[in-house]
C-alpha cells in the first residue's frame, strides 16, 4: 500500500504504515441490515468478494442476524465457495436462538464463527444486566455487548471493562434524527471507556469519514475519522469537550493531523471496529483521502 502524494493524508503527514495500522479490520459488514437490507446471497457473495479484494484487510466479521439463518444456509448453499465464510452472529432473537444457531453452525466448514453481538435489555438497571449476561455467556466466542442510551450505561461498561474478555457496542446512528447521539453523548462513553480500559465497537450511521448533515434525511452523522480521532484524544488525557470537539469536527485535514501523530495500536485496542451496511462507500473515501491505495492501482 501507498500513499498518493498530494493527497489529503499526505499533506498532513500520515504515512501508510501509519493508515494501515488504523484500519486493518475496521469496517464489519452489516450489509443486511438497514438501510442497505441487501438480501442474505447478495451480501454473502459480496462479502467474500470484498475480502478476497486488494482492500479486503479493512474488511472485518459478517454480521449475520440470528433470525435469519434460514437465509444464511440457503446463501450458503448457493455461493459455494472454498474459503469459509469469517461470520459472528447477531443475537437479535434471545441467547438462547444463538445459542442454537451456534450449535448448527459449528461443525459447517463454510462457516468461521468469530464473534457475537448481543443488546442489553433497556429496562431494569443496566449494571446488573450487563453482569447477569456476562455470567450466562457460555459461547467460547468473544461478544459485542451493545449498552442502551439510558441511565445507568457507565455502570454496565465499567462491568464490562472489568471483565475484561468481551468488548462494549456504542450505537451511533439509525433510521430516525432521535436514534443518532449529540457529539456530547458519544464523547462521554468514548472517555468512559477509555478511562475503564473497555474496548468497544461503534454501529450504524458511520458509512462516512468525516461529520457532515446527510443531504436526503437531514441526519447529523457521525464520521469514522472522527470517531478514531476522537478516540486518540480521550488516550491523550482530552475530556468529555475536548473530545466532543474532535467529533463535531467538519474539516479532514484537521482530523488527519490528529491521527498522524497518535499511536494507532492504542487508538485500535480500545476502539475495535465499526458496523457499517456498506463496505464500498468507507472504502471509497480512504482511497480519495489517500489512506488506502490499491496495490495495483
Amino acid at each position: 500500500m501507498s500513499t498518493p502524494a498530494g493527497s489529503p493524508a499526505a499533506r498532513a503527514g500520515l504515512s501508510p504504515d501509519r493508515s494501515l495500522a488504523y484500519l486493518v479490520g475496521l469496517v464489519d459488514d452489516a450489509a443486511v441490515f438497514p438501510p442497505g437490507d441487501s438480501p442474505m446471497t447478495d451480501a454473502v457473495r459480496a462479502h467474500r468478494g470484498h475480502r478476497r479484494a486488494p482492500h479486503g484487510a479493512l474488511v472485518g466479521p459478517f454480521l449475520a442476524p440470528v433470525s435469519r439463518m434460514a437465509e444464511l444456509l440457503d446463501a450458503l448453499d448457493e455461493d459455494a465457495a472454498s474459503d469459509p465464510l469469517d461470520l459472528a452472529l447477531v443475537a437479535d432473537t434471545g441467547l438462547v436462538e444463538a445459542a442454537e444457531a451456534r450449535a448448527v453452525l459449528l461443525d459447517d466448514d463454510r462457516v468461521e464463527l468469530v464473534g457475537l453481538e448481543l443488546a442489553l435489555p433497556a429496562d431494569g438497571p443496566l449494571g446488573e444486566s450487563a453482569a447477569l449476561t456476562l455470567d450466562s455467556l457460555d459461547f467460547a466466542l468473544p461478544a459485542a455487548i451493545e449498552i442502551p442510551r439510558a441511565a445507568g450505561w457507565r455502570d454496565a461498561l465499567a462491568t464490562i471493562a472489568d471483565d475484561g474478555a468481551e468488548r462494549a457496542k456504542f450505537r451511533t446512528g439509525g433510521l430516525t434524527a432521535a436514534a443518532h447521539p449529540s457529539e456530547q453523548e458519544l464523547a462521554e462513553r468514548i472517555v468512559a471507556a477509555v478511562e475503564l480500559g473497555a474496548r468497544f465497537k461503534l454501529t450504524a450511521g458511520l458509512h462516512h469519514p468525516v461529520r457532515r448533515t446527510d443531504p436526503e434525511t437531514g441526519f447529523e452523522e457521525h464520521g469514522f475519522l472522527n470517531a478514531l480521532a476522537a478516540t486518540a484524544t480521550a488516550i491523550g488525557g482530552g475530556d468529555v469537550d475536548a473530545v466532543a470537539a474532535v467529533l463535531a469536527e467538519r474539516e479532514e485535514a484537521a482530523l488527519l493531523a490528529v491521527l498522524a501523530t497518535a499511536d494507532p495500536r492504542a487508538v485500535r485496542a480500545r476502539f475495535t471496529s465499526f458496523g457499517s451496511c456498506s463496505i464500498d462507500e468507507p472504502v471509497a473515501a480512504l482511497r480519495e483521502l489517500g489512506m488506502f491505495e490499491d496495490e495495483d492501482s
